[in-house]
């Protein structure tokens, strides 16, 4: 799976700090270029639509640099959650086999095998209309 968003980093300022230098974006982040779109009422309704809870602009900036989250069929939402769950559960399996050595290695091997077939199968979800 690719990354879905590679514009920030780990050194994007936290919103959340009181450190005034924190939010100060560096210069080549700022967004000081303005574009402009004009829609026709079908085209507002598309963007309205595939946009959930994005704003206009971030649905619209995020679609021009093809850098939206993956889109899951209706039928397969459930399957999808469920495979998110069942992920996240061996990723934590994973850091505790990780903590325990060279002797959790062989099942470590599994596991990672065993992610990458779950990932393929959430992966196919985003196809699959039934």
């Amino acid at each position: 799976m690719g990354k879905i968003n590679n514009m920030f980093d780990d050194e994007f300022p936290s919103s959340f700090s009181d450190d005034p230098k924190a939010k100060k974006l560096p210069p080549n982040r700022i967004r000081k270029h303005t574009v402009t779109v004009r829609l026709n009422d079908f085209e507002l309704k598309q963007v309205n639509d595939s946009r959930n809870q994005l704003s206009k602009s971030c649905w619209l900036r995020s679609s021009a640099l093809q850098q939206l989250p993956p889109t899951v069929p209706e039928p397969n939402k459930e399957a999808w959650h469920q495979l998110t769950a069942s992920l996240q559960k061996l990723n934590d399996l994973g850091s505790f086999l990780l903590r325990r050595g060279e002797d959790a290695q062989p099942l470590s091997q599994e596991l990672t095998a065993l992610k990458v077939k779950l990932s393929h199968v959430r992966e196919a979800l985003l196809t699959l209309d039934k």
